[in-house]
Formats: C-alpha cells, structure tokens, sequence
C-alpha cells in the first residue's frame, strides 16, 4: 500500500521497515525481525532516507538513534500502519459479521469500569471483536485520535469540540492527595489550600497547564512546592509511595486501606473532573458501532441508577 507525499508516493512498508529499526536500535537486529536480508533492508532505508530528502537516524556507538526528522516520522509512521490495518480489517468484514478490532485511547479514570462492561458485553456477543487501549493524558493522546488511529478517546477534562460527537460519563473524578499515611496531610481527614504549603508535591502535567488547581487553591498556589510533574498516576504513585511528596490524582484510582502505608485525602472545598467520551462524526467501523451501543447504554443505566432517590449523586 503507498499513500501521497508531495513528491509522489511512500510505501507503507518503508515505515514498518523504519519502526522497526527504531525498535531495535541496528539495522542487523531489525532484518531478523523483518526476515529480510541486512543489506536489503540497508538499501530500503537509504531510498527513504532519499526520498524524504533528510537522515532519519543517527548512527552512535550504541546503533542506531533516530534523529530529530526520524523521531517527527515515527508519531506518524504508526499511525498510518495503525489506520492501514484498521482499514484491511473492515473491508475483510462480510455484510452481517462483526470482527476486528476497536481502538481506544484513554486517560486513567473511575469511568474505565463502564468501559470494561462495554468490553464484556461485546465480547460476549462478538468474540471474534477484540480492543486496543491506548493510556496516556488527554494531551499526549489528542493528535493521535485526531489522525484517525483511535475510534474512541476517553477525555478527562472534557470540552467540546467541533465536527465531533462526544457524550458526558457517569462518574465525576474527585481530586485529593494520595501520601503516606505517616505523612502530615495523612493525618488529616481533609485537605484545604493552606495545608499544601511547605509539603513537595506531584501534580498532573495537564492539570497544571489547565490552571484547575490554581482555580481552586487560589494566591496561596503561587506557594506552592511543585516536585513532580506527571502524564499518567501509576509511576508518579510508586513516587509517592517511596515518600517523595504527595500525589494530587484521582480518587480510587490507587490502592489505600488499612493494609497499606498509603491514604487517600479529599481536597477541601470539594474538587472534582468531568469526564466524557469523544469519537468523530464519521461512519464508524461495526465493531465500533457496536461498542458504543453498549458502552453509552451502560452509562445511561447508570446515570439512572444515581439520579434515582435515595441513590447517591
């Protein structure tokens, strides 16, 4: 398969042929990959490097590194094999079968637990259907899912967006200060602007740059110790589990209790994110029509459930 550049047409395989190179860091190591010879896959990489007009890698004592033009090909490289395989996958699709794969991008929240029901449900009734989830911030995956390589982005911090279909989740996230228990904010039952000041902290990078914490602490954030600055939760919480500052995240999304070291403290006035997923207003494929049907229908049964009296909100 080729697609158009402006000065005629790449071969897709020339990006597997890059990728792979890339992940293996020589070109010997990345022929055996490829079961091609070393030479040949040499001469393939030097008529793309041609084609392009540039050098795509730096060659070190260590192998091969891509360079500054090589790293800007990768992110889309994968994307084009990843739209590429997306394509064969729903045209091999017969009129009523349901198969392939849907494709997700998700930064880490509560809400994930509605996507794993839509993933069973699916499953359940299409087993042939099978998912891709991509984790990552909202940031780090937004081009992505604007370059067609996700059906689907779970956004927290959700907003609109033009030309595009998205739809709120059920659960609001609930910010607060994940630390040791031993820690001076784990002996509080709830944290105020004030009891920040002075403690090293580990904050979400796109957070940050939204100025939500700011919004809430206020002048006082301007004292602020700021450590750590972090994409996804899970390394920044072994981070704070090693005693190295306090995590502001997410509820629920890291083990506390009495067994563990580590507690969870709400922010105080109260703090929460809304979340919501995001998909284009493009025909979708049918296995990702399919999950949507099941995925929005589970959390409309559980907006239901929490709007109900005597149901908590």
């Amino acid at each position: 398969m080729y697609i158009a550049t402006m000065e005629g047409y790449m071969d897709l395989r020339a990006l597997q042929y890059l990728l792979a190179v890339a992940d293996e860091g020589n070109i010997s190591n990345a022929a055996k990959s490829l079961h091609m010879t070393q030479p040949t896959l040499s001469r393939q990489l030097a008529a793309l490097e041609d084609e392009l007009g540039c050098k795509l890698f730096t060659r070190t004592y260590k192998g091969m590194e891509p360079n500054e033009n090589g790293t800007k090909l990768l992110r889309y490289a994968q994307s084009m094999l990843e739209l590429e395989q997306k394509a064969k996958d729903e045209l091999r699709q017969g009129e009523e079968s349901v198969t392939g794969s849907v494709y997700i991008g998700a930064g880490e929240t509560t809400n994930m637990r509605f996507v794993a029901q839509a993933m069973q449900e699916v499953s359940k009734d299409h087993p042939e259907v099978d998912f891709e989830l991509f984790s990552g911030s909202t940031v780090d995956l937004f081009d992505g899912f604007m370059r067609g390589a996700y059906d689907f982005l779970i956004e927290c911090e959700v907003k609109a967006h033009m030309d595009m279909n998205s739809a709120m989740l059920p659960i609001e996230d609930v910010w607060g200060v994940y630390t040791r228990r031993n820690s001076r904010i784990g002996s509080l039952k709830r944290a105020r602007p004030e009891d920040l000041v002075g403690e090293p902290l580990l904050m979400a990078r796109q957070a940050n740059n939204l100025g939500k914490l700011e919004r809430w602490a206020g002048e006082i954030a301007e004292e602020y110790d700021v450590r750590v600055t972090y994409g996804l939760p899970l390394n920044a919480a072994l981070i704070a589990r090693a005693g190295f500052g306090s995590l502001l995240t997410y509820e629920n999304l890291n083990e506390v209790g009495q067994e563990t070291e580590m507690v969870f403290v709400p922010l105080f006035p109260k703090l929460t994110s809304k979340q919501g997923i995001v998909w284009r207003k493009t025909e979708l494929s049918k296995q990702a029509q399919v999950f949507l049907e099941s995925f929005t229908a589970i959390c409309s049964a559980a907006i239901s459930n929490t709007s109900m009296p005597g149901k908590a909100s």
